[in-house]
């Protein structure tokens, strides 16, 4: 066993976090410091060696690799030696190399000192009664093992022990077994091991009626075969007898937290399409079924992030379930008026996927660069590859809301009212969906472990190093953003039914011509500005609408169903003024049919659940216009005359005509 002891140098590793010992204080306190933020612990020594032997607090002895960013999959599993399991040789073999080197420490030589070794040598060998002493160099030797280990008895055992022999059959004979084995055994036919022997004898006969052997070597036992085919491993015999998918079928192994050892190592992220119709607060306008994004933390089952979504699994989904992964949400949990607070934060690891397009695309894989995130894509039809994620959306079911919920349609059965049943305001989704991620599913007790999501998260999240964020999520944004190659005109850009322009335009119209074609992109979630691409240096140009009193607020969906609206009634008016007949025509039709008694919209509260959604249905109703200066358009209708006897009295003349 490795021994240390507390004194100045001392480093030990608990999780992520890089101790070094500063003191012994009063009391049996030992005082800690972490390297990388120099925060100062104080523990007592009791609970020190308690995390010592529960292996929670590593010490750092000797030259150690940092394995922090190594997962459980690559490392050689750790083994425990015991003296008691030898033989009686091996045993008094042990006990001479230990007593010669206690001789040598008691006499204050150390490792090195050749020497003061050659001299002691004969004398000790005479105080231990050894009659053929070790020579200096096996001495010293013994020594440096004995150091370098930290006292480790099992460190003087000799190579001997685990040493491969040598084999007794011609190089031909093992090549016809191992051939056999592969094209008879091996194979999908599934041949019996004593055809496959079989085979192998015939063979032999030939190379020794070929003289390539002798006779006695033509005999091979079945025991012998047995050993060379165990050589291939119980998972290659497998795979090539049944097949891959059998294999790994039969071969897997549900390890807790799937090679995780840390929180925020390892986050599992997927889609879900959730069994509710949604209903815009603001406008009543509806939404639509939404697809649930979520990141779990694969370990301790923890939920990382959420987004909700309601155009489906995309990349836009993908990058804003990032982005609310790596924010803190405090204030999401606080409009929510949970009980516990939401601890995850901060820039993962590993991001855990499945194999679908929107995770494949190189968009995605420019924003893992950004991130600094790692991308892991599990085999198809293998769900126990990331199982914390396909466990939450199985407990998801147990989620039930009172209203909004789709339900399949039942023979017999008196239809319900969809006014009354299919109808549920976002903030109310939203807000049972955040207590139900950070107020019951977290506390759902593991039968395993035997404890809590939260604890588990937060236990480890407490010993890993500062979290990092990212500076701006303008980037993400952009890459969010969807994209199409649209023409500059007279009327700045025209998306369907909406029109952005600004000064800013003018400048690149002067720069490049008065009419040109260049990548558009816009934010599904909001319309108030787009994204126009500088034809020249490739930079992007946010460009306001021009009537932000329809788009503030307005995501790509609700305009769609704003446009279906119109057409198939036909609303009198034209342009945006159209739209906004329509929009009206909508709220008032949704509205009606939600039940609206004594209840009072707290519009800033649920504004905290914009980050979200893909529908900025909550947010207020000016939108901010990224990296452009502020400036207000004022129209006729927002123009006011202030009152008469606000205007000072002016003294007026009379011009006379120049005739």
């Amino acid at each position: 066993m490795r021994q240390f002891s507390l004194e100045i140098g001392l480093v030990v590793r608990r999780g992520s976090q890089q101790l070094e010992f500063l003191n012994l204080l009063d009391g049996n306190k030992v005082q800690l410091q972490d390297q990388r933020t120099r925060l100062v612990q104080v523990m007592k020594l009791s609970t020190f060696y308690a995390e010592v032997m529960s292996k929670k607090i590593q010490p750092v002895i000797g030259d150690i690799a940092d394995d922090e960013n190594q997962d459980g999959g690559g490392k050689a599993p750790e083994l425990i030696f015991d003296i008691a399991s030898l033989e009686s040789h091996e045993q008094s073999r042990l006990e001479r190399c230990i007593n010669w080197v206690k001789a040598l420490r008691k006499r204050g030589i150390t490792r090195g000192q050749i020497r003061r070794i050659q001299k002691a040598r004969l004398d000790i060998a005479a105080a231990l009664g050894d009659g053929s002493p070790p020579g200096v160099s096996t001495l010293t030797v013994w020594m440096r093992r004995y150091e370098l280990s930290s006292a480790n008895p099992a460190a003087l055992l000799s190579g001997n022990r685990s040493r491969r022999r040598n084999r007794t059959l011609p190089l031909s004979v093992e090549e016809v077994i191992k051939k056999n084995l592969r094209n008879v055994y091996l194979t999908p036919a599934q041949h019996t091991l004593r055809h496959a022997h079989e085979q192998i004898l015939l063979d032999l006969k030939k190379l020794a009626k070929a003289k390539k052997i002798e006779e006695s070597q033509a005999q091979v036992s079945l025991a012998t075969v047995s050993r060379r085919l165990s050589e291939f491993g119980s998972y290659e015999r497998a795979k090539a007898r049944f097949g891959p998918g059998y294999a790994r079928a039969k071969f897997r192994t549900s390890v807790e937290g799937t090679l995780a050892v840390r929180a925020m190592q390892r986050l599992e992220c997927d889609h879900t399409l959730l069994n509710w119709v949604v209903i815009c607060d603001r406008t009543g306008l509806p939404l639509g079924r939404p697809t649930l994004t979520i990141i779990v933390d694969a370990m301790s089952g923890y939920v990382v992030g959420l987004y909700v979504s309601f155009y489906g699994p995309g990349i836009t989904s993908v990058l804003n379930v990032v982005k609310n992964a790596i924010r803190p949400k405090d204030d999401l949990a606080k409009a929510a008026g949970t009980k516990q607070p939401w601890i995850a934060f901060g820039i993962g690891e590993t991001l855990v996927l499945d194999n679908g397009m929107e995770f494949h695309s190189k968009v995605f894989q420019m924003t893992a660069w950004e991130l600094g995130i790692d991308l892991e894509y599990c085999r198809v039809r293998s769900p126990w590859l990331k199982p914390h994620v396909e466990r939450f959306f199985a407990n998801l079911d147990y989620f039930s809301l009172a209203r909004g919920r789709v339900r399949k349609p039942m023979a017999n059965v008196l239809n319900i009212n969809p006014k009354d049943d299919a109808a549920i305001l976002f903030s109310d989704f939203v807000c049972g969906l955040v207590k139900f991620v950070t107020d019951v599913y977290p506390f759902e007790l593991n039968e395993r472990k035997l404890c809590t999501p939260f604890e588990a998260f937060q236990e480890s999240f407490n010993t890993l190093r500062p979290p990092t964020f990212q500076w701006s999520m303008d980037q993400l944004d952009l890459i969010a953003a969807m994209r199409k190659d649209l023409t500059v005109g007279a009327g700045g850009v025209e998306l369907p039914g909406i029109s952005y322009s600004s000064s800013d335009v003018l400048v690149l119209k002067k720069e490049v011509g008065h009419t040109f074609k260049t990548g558009v992109k816009w934010n599904p979630d909001d319309l108030s500005f787009i994204y126009l691409q500088h034809p020249l240096s490739k930079d992007w140009l946010p460009v306001p609408s021009t009537r932000p009193d329809y788009t503030d607020g307005l995501s790509w969906n609700q305009h769609l169903l704003i446009r279906k609206h119109a057409r198939d009634k036909h609303v009198q008016g034209g342009g945006v003024d159209r739209l906004l007949l329509a929009r009206q025509e909508l709220h008032e039709s949704w509205m009606n049919g939600i039940a609206r008694s004594n209840r009072v919209q707290n519009m800033r509260t649920s504004a905290k659940f914009s980050g979200l959604s893909s529908s900025q249905v909550l947010m207020s109703e000016k939108s901010a216009v990224p990296l452009l200066p502020a400036a207000k358009m004022v129209s006729k209708e927002d123009f006011v005359p202030p009152p008469a006897e606000d205007i000072e009295p002016f003294e007026s003349f009379v011009m006379r005509s120049a005739t």
